[in-house]
């Protein structure tokens, strides 16, 4: 599989891809569980958050030249803790997009075709991603990169549709559910900025890698406004949300979304923009497993590999045995490996790599 250079459009659409399939996914409504009526605040608070760390991570970075995450941990531990890093990762992938896929089957089979099977929707949505990875990754760049604008307009419209309908005295008690679940262990939702793995590994692809820093901040700044948008609508528009509700949050919101008498629902409308969305978040995923392992292992067998983690993803998907294991997995189990793996374990390796090399060019001036 060749190795696209992305502009940096494309590179930042990669990373924003990420964040609007949870959006579109729960998101919202996992963070207004959490925080209430402070929902929007600690969205800010933590977009914050995510801006200073990527300042850190670029600062990082500064030293590898155009080389990403995997080089700074070949570097700081050789080929082991590269390998470690990169099946890390790998499980990470797999496991959250697997999640997602049973979600949103899970949604369709509810909200559009009660008659079918969920891992039919599944299977579809798997061989879909692997004909558009096998073809060549230039495909999947391409389709993400024209797919988002059509997915941004979406989230866009919704808000703007729906402001007729706002109780703007649901922001009240500005505060929430209080200080704490605001900034203090509100500052564990950093978590819906896991997107920020693409960026640690994206540096090599770009055509010119003193991008980088537009590309990062461009994307914290685009998710961060979307998911403000998405739970401001959801919070202003619903009087309360309950704990694994199995509609998606952003269909919530289309429900609300009429066009005079003819144009009543939506929703399909939406959803059908959003099913594209997601197959490509779901090629985006498979093409870098595909890259991490290529990189990190020597892999050869490109499309055999491709099949393994796609059958993979399948059997992962198939495991909950109902709504709320998923949503237990998707809310919790996905929030503390992100911060485990993207925010605790990619920041240690990286100062780790910074200060060693740092050492070395001391060294070097003596």
């Amino acid at each position: 599989m060749e190795k696209e250079k992305l502009n940096f459009l494309e590179a930042s659409f990669l990373s924003i891809i990420v964040t609007i399939s949870h959006i579109i996914l729960n998101l919202p409504n996992t963070i207004l569980e959490n925080t209430g009526s402070s929902a929007v605040i600690n969205v800010i608070y933590v977009t914050i958050l995510a801006l200073i760390m990527f300042v850190v991570v670029k600062k990082l970075l500064s030293p590898f030249g155009s080389n990403n995450i995997l080089f700074v941990a070949d570097y700081l531990g050789g080929s082991i803790l590269r390998k470690i890093l990169a099946t890390l990762y790998t499980l990470h992938f797999i496991f959250i997009s697997a999640i997602l896929l049973r979600n949103i089957a899970e949604t369709l089979t509810v909200i559009y075709y009660n008659q079918a099977v969920v891992w039919t929707i599944i299977a579809l949505f798997l061989i879909v991603a692997c004909i558009v990875n096998k073809y060549g990754s230039h495909n999947v760049i391409k389709a993400n990169t024209l797919v988002m604008p059509l997915v941004l307009i979406t989230i866009v419209v919704i808000f703007i549709s729906s402001l007729d309908k706002f109780e703007i005295s649901r922001v009240f008690p500005i505060m929430g559910f209080g200080f704490n679940n605001t900034f203090i262990s509100g500052a564990s939702n950093i978590y819906i900025y896991s997107g920020l793995i693409y960026i640690y590994l994206i540096r090599p692809s770009l055509k010119n890698y003193k991008d980088f820093g537009k590309v990062g901040y461009t994307s914290i700044l685009i998710s961060g406004i979307y998911i403000v948008l998405s739970v401001a609508g959801l919070l202003m528009l619903f009087p309360f949300l309950t704990s694994g509700n199995e509609a998606l949050s952003a269909y919530l919101s289309t429900r609300s979304v009429e066009y005079g008498q003819f144009m009543q629902r939506t929703d399909a409308i939406f959803m059908f923009v959003w099913i594209f969305a997601f197959l490509s978040y779901l090629s985006v995923i498979i093409l870098y497993i595909i890259r991490i392992n290529k990189d990190s292992f020597g892999l050869k067998q490109e499309n055999i590999f491709m099949y393994l983690v796609a059958i993979a993803i399948f059997i992962i998907a198939l495991l909950p045995q109902n709504t709320t294991q998923i949503y237990f997995l998707q809310t919790t189990v996905y929030k503390y490996s992100s911060l485990g793996i993207v925010f605790l374990l990619s920041m240690i390796i990286l100062f780790l790599g910074y200060f060693k090399k740092k050492k070395e060019l001391r060294k070097g001036q003596l």
